[in-house]
């Protein structure tokens, strides 16, 4: 008996040896998800959560880097739903006569601020493809502004049907070309442009600023427009396309080789393809196609006939400071040299029409 209960007991423990080491066996510690039942009384090892053991899994296909965001593209800071709003006035004559027009315009703040934290100098050489497309792109293309060109837009395109009228795509283009002068010229000394946001809530703008607003307005109304980027002056202007030959050097025609533009001064009212002195003189520039419009500006041999006959005027001594000349009104200007007789007895090409 006591051979037997020994032998008992022997077997009794074995077995209870053998349960422990089966159950550590089939519950490692550490396994992923596993809830192990308590074989002993010693304490569970510590889990770090903040370092998860890696879990290999098959490699997934690479996804595309994003493309590049312009380190120049706007960041709004702020309250995103603030609005300001600023009021223009100003004038236009389409063939029906001379018109005032008067648009308010709202202002995301948060993109006014936003745009004013933000340093954008011209690149040093226009002859370089690549920074002068970045820069324009700074502009054209930032989300931010969007919002902003749509809301002048919207204005833009309730003055093309005022009153039940309607004008041509030409008198469109010089309507929104007429707007971007008359916002008031106020010459910037710092080296950072203006974002068009900045030229709109401000009220005020440089050449390059101005430009910059013009030639965006433009682009997303289908005009075929440029930029023309003067390296020697530090300046930039707006081109706009012209297909019917310019027979005369009153108005100097810039080119891509490809395709013909006449300069559109942003700075200071002036008729369509009129070049100021500095730039007649300056090194050809460099021209950069901005959006993909297709319309081109037609009546351009209408405005050169008045530009030259002013021209003819001013060699003359027969204008001055005291004489008013509206270039937003090629027809009224154009009746008036007509009128004046002061080109009767002389070349006169506002005389034959």
């Amino acid at each position: 008996m006591k051979f037997a209960g020994f032998s008992c007991l022997v077997i009794l423990c074995i077995l209870v040896f053998l349960c422990g080491c089966v159950q550590v066996i089939i519950n490692p510690p550490g396994f992923p998800g596993a809830v192990a039942p308590v074989a002993t009384t010693a304490p569970a090892e510590p889990v770090d959560e903040e370092e998860p053991e890696p879990v290999v899994t098959t490699p997934a296909a690479k996804e595309p880097a994003p493309a590049a965001v312009n380190k120049n593209f706007i960041v709004p800071v702020g309250d995103v739903s603030r609005v300001g709003h600023r009021t223009f006035t100003f004038h236009y004559a389409p063939f029906t006569g001379p018109q005032e027009y008067t648009f308010r315009v709202p202002v995301n703040m948060s993109v006014y601020y936003g745009a004013r934290q933000m340093k954008i100098d011209l690149p040093a050489s226009s002859m370089n493809p690549a920074e002068v497309r970045e820069y324009i792109d700074s502009f054209e293309s930032d989300p931010a502004m969007e919002e902003l060109y749509s809301d002048v837009l919207k204005q833009l395109r309730s003055a093309r049907y005022r009153n039940g009228g309607y004008l041509s795509d030409d008198e469109y283009l010089e309507l929104i070309v007429a707007f971007v002068q008359q916002i008031p010229h106020v010459e910037n000394p710092s080296p950072k442009r203006k974002y068009p946001v900045e030229v709109i809530y401000d009220k005020a703008g440089d050449s390059d600023e101005k430009s910059l607003l013009l030639v965006n307005l433009l682009a997303r109304e289908g005009y075929d427009v440029a930029l023309l980027v003067f390296e020697d002056l530090g300046y930039e202007s707006t081109g706009i396309r012209v297909i019917e030959e310019v027979p005369d050097a009153s108005l100097k025609v810039f080119t891509d080789g490809k395709k013909d533009y006449v300069f559109v001064d942003a700075e200071i009212p002036r008729f369509i393809g009129s070049v100021p002195d500095i730039y007649v003189t300056a090194d050809d520039p460099g021209v950069y196609p901005v959006g993909d419009g297709t319309k081109s500006y037609g009546p351009i041999n209408y405005v050169w006939k008045v530009v030259a006959d002013l021209k003819h005027m001013q060699k003359m001594g027969k204008l001055d400071k005291t004489t008013i000349i509206n270039p937003w009104d090629k027809f009224g200007t154009c009746s008036w040299i007509k009128n004046s007789k002061i080109l009767s007895d002389t070349t006169c090409y506002c005389c034959d029409m």
